[in-house]
């Protein structure tokens, strides 16, 4: 069985849910209007992960590109997006406090909310 994500922003309304992993980060780093870009690294070793600094929605227009903490030193770039997708779902508070949960997660994390309500 495949795991699915959900993705939840700051206010932990829903973004997106029953997301494959790829589509879960893909979310999370063009959410309200950003760009990404995934990039072999200037040294030849890996591949690096570049984010717009500000919102395609901001008066700065979604420029400009930064490259952001987050890269993987894999062969392929197949290997590389796997890899740097599953870091940005396991830092997704980095964008603007955003939460990434596989949909079991979120659904036992309802249940437990409406049980106490």
């Amino acid at each position: 069985m495949t795991t699915t994500y959900t993705v939840l922003d700051a206010a932990g309304s829903i973004e997106d849910s029953d997301l494959t992993i790829d589509a879960a980060a893909r979310c999370v780093m063009s959410y309200d209007g950003h760009d990404f870009a995934i990039e072999p690294a200037a040294d030849g070793r890996g591949f690096d992960l570049f984010v717009t600094e500000f919102s395609r929605n901001s008066t700065l227009g979604g420029r400009p590109m930064v490259k952001s903490r987050i890269f993987s030193l894999a062969d392929t770039r197949e290997a590389a997006e796997a890899d740097i997708f599953k870091q940005v779902i396991d830092h997704a508070d980095w964008w603007k406090g955003m939460e990434v949960l596989t949909d079991a997660d979120y659904a036992e994390r309802e249940a437990e909310f409406m049980a106490d309500a």
